[in-house]
């Protein structure tokens, strides 16, 4: 790798400097090496005009700007002639010194000027017109310049990023220096985006012995959190000492002290393993709240509804008239399902895709008797609850939403303290809720109310910790209605066949030439750039020209992993090369990182944003670029999403996604990669949680050896998390009770 360049000079103007926090900056350098100033670019936090500056990076040629210096990092030099000093002190960067009060400065000190300013402030009152207030802004205003610059000089010096730099510095401010020196793994667990890692290389080149006790505890603490990444509540302690050890490379009994400190602070939670007595459960603080308080909830939910349950003897008049209203006729398996929501104060109904569980939820919303006004369908997802609302007829929010979750905050607004005005609350896709979620849409339920937890238990579990849907279900004291009779599509549908053959551990078949037009195919390929090749050929030209759908918009193509030929990284590149190229895109594209997006360009949203009102797993289009500002412009369901530098992490194409971020979502045609290059995650659950995102057609390409794999592969990882066993243990209210949707 080439070493980066350096380049001096004074900063003649800022042309551009990004107000979203990013510090992304465009300036004009005076050069001694060059007649005409100079164009820089980077993310350059406190660049200032007048600044005399030594910059590092690589200079590079713009398609549409010409020659740039590309600054990685940059050092203030001290400027050291009068006119620099003059231009200096007027910059703008002290409030209330302009150029003759500057040039007055100047005429008294000469080049000793910031020497006095920093090591002898009180001289200041040598100088005429400059009062008190004046003299206290001027010195606050050095000191903090040259702080920042100090503390920004030391981190780039031990390999931090100037984005990464800057969030340090605006969490510990003036002591940045004297923090990171004493212990770099506190900005590890203090500040977004350092990582154990990062912190690690940083008190590598500290010389911190590798035997340190801030090491150590820093080390458990990121075991914690990796666990959390892996949907866990909790580890276990024999088992997070030893994976701590592994990743410290020290002996497992240096790592018990570090345990002890996080809990002395009350960083970590230690609770009694009920399966291995004697052990403990070692849980992350907001992790073990979450767990014990959303048990203690929903412990006051069903009690509450069980001392005051409603007359429950025209409940069976109610669901007639409801069947009348809507039209329809509920199977056996449903009404019994709908009359125990109906008299429960907390029920789950979990079926397969197309067991009519829309149904029951819109027979639910005419039977309950209850005012929309005071009723709340809420779903984990934008798509979800989008769907939801279209399906049920009523508006549906997210559980964000619905909760009035404050971005500026972080924190949901409505709680115990102020809880939702509701009688009845749906919640669809319920499966997808992690134990931070549901506790925070349960605490907000009054007590009294009634509520019904809506999804498919053989799907995936959550992305986040915990399995609270799962844990419900095994802690045998909420009643439960299992639907296992297909309605959906009618009994033609190959897509829900297979699905359900899927779940029940059956392969299926692949699909031979000739056959008849259907909405599920498996065919057969061998090697991975086979597979390659013909997912390829299938979104670009076959599906769209034998069934209609549009390759970009109705297709999505759906990956179990993010790595290799068949990972979701290389299908965005080659799909997107195929189905957006730069040709057909107008040259028009913007790279941020590792990706460029391209006017045209199919984009997935994949954090919620209820400021802009987008919500993670929502799919759009991109409408429009600006690389000058490096902002893009996103239609999404009709309406232009502006994307700012500092807001395109939160963007990815998505030609191709993964199966875990498509849970909640339906498209008109899922293909899907099946091949031993997945081999850890050819799992029976993500195969059918794949299969059930398509409506109109499924295609699956890859061996009948992958496919057996995983079809046999019914084992699911297992999470740690104790939500069952305390619901069991504090809950006298008997074992679910399980209705069966068979006639």
């Amino acid at each position: 790798m080439l070493e980066p360049l350096s380049l001096d000079g004074l900063v003649d103007r800022i042309r551009f400097t990004s107000p979203d926090g990013t510090h992304f900056t465009v300036a004009s350098l005076k050069t001694s090496t060059s007649a005409m100033p100079v164009t820089v670019v980077g993310q350059l936090p406190g660049f200032t005009e007048g600044m005399q500056v030594r910059l590092t990076g690589d200079w590079v040629e713009d398609h549409r700007y010409g020659r740039q210096f590309r600054a990685q990092t940059y050092v203030e030099l001290v400027p050291s002639t009068p006119d620099g000093l003059k231009a200096y002190l007027s910059s703008g960067f002290i409030p209330g010194i302009g150029p003759k009060i500057a040039a007055r400065i100047v005429a008294i000190f000469g080049a000793e000027t910031l020497d006095v300013i920093t090591g002898d402030p009180d001289r200041l009152s040598e100088v005429a017109g400059l009062g008190e207030k004046r003299r206290a802004s001027v010195i606050k205003a050095i000191k903090e310049r040259r702080g920042a610059q100090e503390a920004l000089v030391f981190l780039y010096g031990l390999g931090i990023t100037p984005g990464l730099a800057n969030r340090i510095y605006q969490k510990y401010g003036d002591a940045t220096v004297t923090v990171i020196r004493q212990n770099p793994y506190r900005a590890a667990e203090e500040v977004h985006g350092v990582g154990f890692a990062k912190a690690d290389q940083v008190a590598r080149g500290l010389q911190i012995e590798h035997s340190a006790p801030e090491r150590i505890r820093a080390g458990v603490y990121h075991t914690l959190l990796a666990a959390r990444g892996e949907g866990h509540c909790f580890l276990p302690r024999p088992q997070l000492l030893d994976a701590a050890a592994h990743l410290l490379g020290v002996p497992v009994d240096a790592v018990g002290p570090g345990l002890t400190s996080l809990a002395m602070d009350r960083r970590v939670i230690l609770d009694d393993l009920p399966d291995d007595p004697g052990e403990s459960a070692v849980y992350l603080t907001p992790l073990y709240e979450a767990e014990t308080l959303l048990d203690r909830r929903l412990g006051t939910l069903l009690t509450s509804f069980a001392e005051g349950t409603s007359d429950a003897s025209d409940i069976s008049d109610r669901i007639d008239r409801a069947e009348r209203q809507l039209e329809m006729t509920l199977a056996p398996g449903q009404r019994r399902a709908l009359l125990e929501a109906l008299q429960s104060g907390f029920s789950i109904i979990t079926g397969g895709p197309g067991t009519g569980k829309t149904t029951i939820i819109r027979a639910l919303l005419h039977a309950a008797g209850v005012p929309r006004a005071r009723t709340a369908l809420a779903a984990p997802t934008g798509r979800a609850a989008k769907r939801m609302t279209e399906t049920t007829g009523c508006p549906a929010k997210t559980i964000h939403r619905l909760l009035e979750y404050s971005p500026s905050d972080h924190v949901f607004q409505r709680d115990e303290h102020d809880p939702l005005n509701a009688d009845l609350v749906i919640v669809d896709e319920a499966s997808m809720l992690d134990v931070s979620l549901c506790h925070a849409l349960v605490r907000a339920i009054e007590p009294g109310a009634r509520v019904v937890f809506v999804g498919d238990v053989d799907q995936l579990p959550p992305v986040g910790p915990g399995a609270p849907f799962t844990d419900l279900i095994r802690s045998n004291v909420i009643p439960v209605a299992r639907l296992d009779r297909i309605f959906r599509q009618g009994a033609g549908s190959a897509i829900i066949d297979n699905a359900h053959m899927v779940n029940e551990g059956r392969t299926p078949k692949v699909t031979k030439p000739g056959t008849p037009l259907q909405d599920f195919y498996f065919i057969e390929r061998e090697e991975p750039a086979q597979i390659l090749a013909l997912i390829e050929h299938l979104v670009a030209q076959r599906i769209p020209d034998r069934f209609g759908f549009d390759p970009i918009d109705d297709v999505q193509v759906l990956s179990p992993m993010r790595a290799g030929l068949l990972g979701i990284h290389n299908l965005n590149e080659r799909l997107q090369a195929l189905l957006n190229p730069r040709e057909s895109a107008g040259a028009q594209e913007l790279t941020h990182g590792t990706s460029t997006f391209r006017l045209g360009d199919k984009v997935m949203q994949i954090r919620n944003d209820y400021d802009r009102n987008v919500f993670n797993g929502d799919v759009g289009r991109v409408a429009k670029i600006d690389p000058k500002e490096s902002r893009l412009i996103v239609n999404i369901d009709g309406q232009p999403v502006v994307y700012k530098r500092d807001q395109l992490d939160e963007l990815v194409l998505a030609y191709a996604v993964s199966v875990h971020k498509s849970q909640g979502s339906e498209y008109s045609a899922a293909v899907l990669p099946v091949s031993t290059q997945h081999f850890k995650m050819l799992q029976r659950n993500l195969l059918y949680t794949g299969i059930t995102r398509g409506k109109r057609l499924v295609v699956l390409v890859g061996t009948t050896k992958a496919l057996g794999i995983a079809v046999r592969n019914a084992e699911i990882s297992k999470r740690f998390t104790l939500l069952a066993q305390r619901l069991a243990a504090s809950s006298g209210l008997g074992e679910t009770l399980i209705l069966r949707g068979q006639a």
